[in-house]
């Protein structure tokens, strides 16, 4: 039976040894700490509209959005987990001054999709002057969602190491083996979705984008708001409000300054949101590449997919699906345009 080992438990990493477990592969998930990932602290909104995506990066998007219905009753099957999953699609906030949205909007009508120009609610602030609500989209809750990948790895059999990978040997373009603090790794396949750490074992254009964000309770939404200055994400038990965009390397911690830019973002799009209560903070590092765009590498035993930026939880399924199929000798049209080599 072949040995793949996966080095990196985020949701990238984690779905890919899901659908390689599930193929019959013996597969072996490797990380530093399990409670890294920024995947853990992700919003979970699946918006390739609402972000304003064209070209491959949006064709890759909309169908890894596409592919979630199914990977999440998959997902929750293998696990026998719940994961909270909402396809009710997301509003699009259209504050004063922004509306070119709206012209992106009858872009996307034109070409088909679903898209509906509503008047804002009353709950909504003076400075909010229409939404956009793009009924394709979805939400997942992401703390489910990893909860649920970690017991699907328990189930499949899957070995889970915690060690730290220092270093990769490599002959020419075929890996022979992987060191890490506590031992030494051979596999006769690698799969590494490092995220933003993946500069550390690879030269790789991924750095850190620091995100902060808040857990409210005391206010609730039916649906996904996501504006320019925040996004509101409902969930069962709380607000999910994010998020901070901050190049400011792996600094950790929530600051001040960051909390006020969430609180008088939120409170700009819903004033009741003034009177809500301070649950949590959190805060992530989302793999950013130049072009904003994730990057795969495919060696002779070997396969790196990284710098999903935004948009990881999103991109999970077809990520999975994309490394999976080339597993099997399947050729997958998204592996070109996001190659490491328009960056040399």
């Amino acid at each position: 039976m072949m040995k793949i080992i996966v080095v990196g438990s985020g949701v990238i990493g984690l779905s890919c040894a899901l659908l390689l477990a599930s193929e019959g592969y013996k597969v072996q998930v490797i990380t530093r700490n399990p409670e890294e990932a920024t995947s853990w602290t992700a919003g979970g909104m699946l918006a390739p509209f609402s972000e304003g995506l064209e070209g491959e990066l949006f064709d890759f998007s909309y169908q890894s959005l596409k592919e979630y219905p199914d990977f999440i009753r998959f997902l929750s099957d293998v696990s026998k987990q719940r994961v909270d999953f909402w396809q009710e699609g997301i509003y699009r906030v259209v504050l004063e001054g922004e509306e070119e949205l709206l012209k992106v909007a009858e872009r996307y009508k034109r070409a088909g999709y679903g898209v509906e120009l509503l008047q804002k609610g009353k709950d909504l602030s003076k400075d909010v002057i229409s939404l956009i609500h793009y009924t394709e989209e979805a939400w997942v809750d992401a703390e489910m969602l990893m909860d649920a990948l970690l017991f699907a790895m328990n189930r499949l059999g899957v070995d889970y190491v915690v060690d730290e990978i220092t270093s990769v040997m490599k002959k020419e373009d075929e890996i022979e083996s992987i060191k890490g603090i506590r031992s030494e790794y051979r596999g006769d396949f690698y799969v590494f979705a490092l995220g933003s750490w993946t500069r550390e074992l690879f030269d790789l254009p991924v750095y850190p984008i620091k995100g902060q964000a808040l857990k409210l309770k005391g206010v609730s939404l039916s649906r996904v708001h996501y504006s320019s200055i925040s996004y509101l994400i409902p969930r069962e038990k709380y607000l999910y409000v994010g998020a901070t965009s901050e190049d400011v390397g792996f600094m950790g911690g929530n600051t001040l300054e960051g909390l006020k830019q969430l609180s008088e973002g939120a409170i700009r799009i819903v004033p009741t949101l003034s009177k809500a209560t301070l649950m949590n903070t959190l805060y992530g590092y989302r793999p950013a590449t130049p072009d904003e765009k994730p990057i795969f590498q495919v060696g002779e035993n070997y396969f790196i997919a990284t710098g999903h930026y935004r948009n990881g939880i999103l991109h999970a399924p077809i990520t999975a699906r994309v490394v999976k199929d080339h597993m099997k000798e399947e050729s997958s049209p998204f592996i070109d345009p996001f190659s490491h080599r328009r960056f040399a």
